[in-house]
């Protein structure tokens, strides 16, 4: 749902923020104190950046990691794989929760505006959990996601 939305403003905001992906593009300096010759508490390597990378992910806290101490030894084109990578694995995820939310935005879209602001205010009062199970408990066919499709409105429409 929302990652999905999320994942593509990073990997657009990766990639269009040092204007070019090729070989001649390098990341941006570390600050003073990553370089003032203090010894490292530790040496990172390309899984580390991963690591942390899926961490964010899991987290639904993307951002640009690349001056965090696990990524900045890699080359921009390596740290850019690197989120490729990331993103690639969840690609599934991804195409899923694209499709429920293309779903979701048109039977929102379907519903008048006082039935909206009755939805969004039992999501406000209630919360997503409960709205969602009282919509799977009331579907003829629950599809499993109801409790994602609330919070996806509570998140997004509300």
């Amino acid at each position: 749902m929302r990652r999905t939305a999320i994942a593509t403003a990073l990997l657009l905001a990766t990639l269009t923020a040092c204007g070019s992906s090729s070989d001649t593009a390098t990341k941006p300096e570390p600050s003073p104190s990553a370089s003032s010759g203090a010894p490292s508490a530790r040496s990172f390597d390309v899984h580390d950046c991963k690591a942390l990378l899926e961490r964010s992910y899991e987290a639904n806290e993307l951002r640009d990691a690349s001056g965090d101490p696990e990524c900045t030894h890699l080359s921009w084109d390596e740290y850019v794989e690197v989120v490729g990578d990331v993103i690639a694995g969840r690609k599934d995820e991804i195409l899923t929760d694209a499709s429920n939310q293309v779903a979701w935005d048109e039977a929102w879209d379907a519903t008048g505006t006082d039935q909206q602001q009755v939805v969004c205010g039992r999501l406000a009062t209630d919360g997503a959990v409960a709205v969602g199970q009282e919509m799977m408990e009331a579907a003829q066919a629950p599809s499993g996601t109801e409790v994602e499709m609330a919070q996806y409105f509570l998140e997004e429409k509300c």
